[in-house]
């Protein structure tokens, strides 16, 4: 059997990313919300009823009204944090009901 050139597999992943930039956001958009449960207090998270990515735009939905004002309070540097952990731009603002 011939060797062909070998192609390491994050090259082949670039290539898949490259070629289907909507599933690569989709990705992106799952991996935020991912995050979410990870980067946040815990005690947050519980009061946390839904999530959910619309054009940049994380819809975040609480059962608490404290933990809501504590979350606005530090909305800035929570997309920071998202994006940052995430490895790409992909929240702009996060909207806290």
């Amino acid at each position: 059997m011939e060797r062909r050139k070998t192609i390491r597999v994050r090259e082949i992943m670039l290539h898949f990313w490259r070629d289907n930039p909507e599933l690569y956001h989709k990705m992106m958009e799952a991996r935020v919300m991912r995050l979410w449960g990870e980067l946040i207090d815990p005690s947050i998270v519980h009061y946390t009823n839904s999530l959910h990515v619309k054009n940049g735009v994380l819809y975040v939905s609480m059962s608490s009204s404290v933990a809501r004002s504590e979350l606005i309070s530090v909305r800035k540097r929570l997309i920071d944090k998202l994006n940052k952990h995430a490895g790409a731009h992909v929240i702009d603002d996060i909207m806290i009901r």
